[in-house]
């Protein structure tokens, strides 16, 4: 494995940061976009295209990619909403890749744990969220976070052996990127959601695209 591309992406995470702090719109979609574009290259790079996993996982970074460059743009609502979807269906694609070989029937109970947990901090996150929601926003962001924990059940239930840790850490690290991005956009414009959700993200997106190494 070659780590040139995982480079390249969290070099070009750091010139988003940059550019952003500086107020430079255009080279901030241009970091962005070289950013996502190796995390995809990285997929591919590993043999994504050979098995029906790696497939869907390649289709998720693509979704990512198009979410991303919508959510770097001037800031505002049609672009957010449009970048919502985008990452939404990541989401969904996500979970039809894990779930591919079904839940891991020797840890149902755990799963049943999962899935309290899980729902337990969605709803405390739609509560914490739902004062600053407006218009679409109301209806788009309680069926995100529903994505989201789709994702989550589907990563932590998978029986991919061996490539269930990556699955876990990557799919566990992307929602945890959501949060930052949610507190960025409704509660509090502050750089410091910018410094540590979007190196979590990408960190998220590599470790995902590793994954189809471990699947044959």
């Amino acid at each position: 494995m070659t780590l040139l591309l995982p480079t390249i992406c969290l070099f070009a995470c750091t010139l988003t940061l940059i550019f952003k702090a500086k107020g430079l719109t255009k080279l901030t979609v241009k970091a962005k976009l070289l950013a996502s574009l190796a995390f995809v290259g990285f997929a591919w790079e590993q043999g994504a295209w050979n098995t029906p996993y790696g497939q869907l996982i390649l289709l998720a970074l693509l979704l990512c990619l198009v979410g991303d460059v919508l959510l770097a743009l001037k800031n505002k609502n049609h672009y957010f909403l449009l970048g919502i979807g985008a990452f939404l269906l990541a989401h969904l694609v996500y979970a039809g890749a894990f779930l591919q070989s079904g839940f891991n029937n020797a840890q149902l109970p755990l799963i049943r744990l999962l899935i309290f947990a899980v729902l337990f901090v969605l709803i405390i996150t739609g509560l914490w969220l739902r004062p600053h929601l407006k218009g679409r926003f109301r209806l788009a962001v309680p069926a995100y976070l529903v994505a989201i924990g789709l994702m989550l059940v589907a990563a932590w239930g998978n029986q991919i052996d061996q490539a269930w840790a990556w699955i876990v850490s990557g799919a566990s690290l992307f929602a945890v990127s959501d949060l930052f991005v949610a507190r960025q956009r409704f509660i509090q414009d502050h750089i410091i959601n910018r410094i540590i959700g979007l190196p979590i993200y990408y960190i998220a997106q590599l470790l995902l695209a590793y994954s189809v190494t471990q699947v044959i």
